[in-house]
């Protein structure tokens, strides 16, 4: 079957035929029966084609709408999970760095107290020290002058 449009411009160019004049071809009847009956037939046909076009065109486009919306709402989603994973990271570098602050605090007073626990030992060594040193120092004297020989020979023999 032809589609209407062109059994309309078959049926123009019988019409024509017959409009050129007193000599002009006669219009062939039965040929523009012939469309008429055809154009009817394809009428229905062609109308339903129509109908059936714009139906799966509605249909089409609420199944975009739809396929949008669903996009939309899994965008918004995944928007609230990136932005809750942002919160979460920035949460958990604070808290990081809380540690890290905390960490070095304890560091720097276990090192100041460890420095001063080691001077103090040193001081005690120092002192120590310098105690014996004054009792090398007076050993030294007495032998020196002879005092530790006197000492020993002014003792009574038992």
């Amino acid at each position: 079957m032809e589609d209407i449009n062109s059994i309309i411009e078959e049926l123009e160019e019988e019409f024509a035929k017959s409009k050129s004049g007193l000599f002009g071809k006669k219009t062939n009847m039965e040929r523009c029966e012939e469309l008429i009956e055809e154009l009817k037939r394809s009428m229905p046909e062609q109308i339903q084609e129509a109908n059936y076009i714009l139906s799966q065109r509605d249909k089409i486009i609420q199944q975009a709408k739809d396929m949008a919306d669903k996009t939309l709402k899994e965008a918004e989603v995944r928007a609230e999970q990136l932005l809750s994973d942002s919160e979460l990271i920035k949460k958990s570098e604070e808290e990081a760095e809380e540690i890290v602050d905390n960490a070095e605090k304890k560091a720097n007073q276990l090192f100041a107290v460890t420095r001063e626990n080691i001077d103090k030992l040193l001081k005690s060594v120092e002192d120590y020290l310098l105690q014996n040193l004054h009792v090398v120092r007076s050993n030294r004297e007495e032998l020196g002058n002879g005092d530790v020989l006197k000492n020993v020979q002014s003792k009574p023999k038992k």
